[in-house]
C-alpha cells in the first residue's frame, strides 16, 4: 500500500512540474486559440506559452511580443488586459488543423491563429500569425 502511495505521490509530483500552474490542456482548437489570445491580452506569457507549440521560432516570437507587451504603459496593459476577442470565425482546415481569425475590442484589429492536435492536446502554432503559407 505505501509502494502504491509512493508511487501515486511521484506521478502528481511530475504532472505538476510539467504544468506548473495546473493549467487545463485544450480539448479543442476554440479552447486553444481563446486560452492562448487572452492570456497574451493580459501579460501572461507563461500561460501563453503552455498552450503554443514549443518549437524556436514559436518561442522567440512570443518572447517578441512580451517584450512589446513590457514596454507599453500600465494603462495599456489594463486596457488590453480587459479586451475580448471579438468577430471570432473558425476554419478547419482539417481534423487536427484550425484557423480562428478574430479581432480583440481593443484595437479592432484582424488577426489569426492556427491550432495544431498534437498528442490529443490542441496548441496554437504562434508562427502561422506572421506567416500563413505554413
Amino acid at each position: 500500500m505505501k509502494y502504491v502511495l509512493g508511487l501515486l505521490s511521484i506521478v502528481l509530483l511530475l504532472n505538476a512540474c510539467n504544468n506548473p500552474k495546473n493549467y487545463t490542456p485544450a480539448k479543442d482548437a476554440i479552447v486553444a486559440s481563446s486560452e492562448f489570445v487572452q492570456a497574451c491580452l493580459k501579460g501572461d506569457f507563461e500561460k501563453a506559452s503552455f498552450y503554443m507549440i514549443q518549437d524556436e521560432q514559436n518561442k522567440t516570437l512570443l518572447k517578441e511580443r512580451e517584450e512589446k507587451y513590457r514596454s507599453t504603459t500600465a494603462s495599456q496593459q489594463r486596457q488590453l488586459g480587459e479586451a475580448s476577442m471579438q468577430n471570432i470565425t473558425i476554419e478547419e482546415i482539417s481534423p487536427t488543423e484550425t484557423i480562428v481569425y478574430y479581432k480583440n475590442s481593443y484595437d479592432n484589429i484582424g488577426r489569426k491563429v492556427k491550432a495544431i492536435l498534437n498528442n490529443n492536446t490542441w496548441l496554437v502554432d504562434f508562427k502561422y500569425s506572421f506567416n500563413p503559407n505554413l
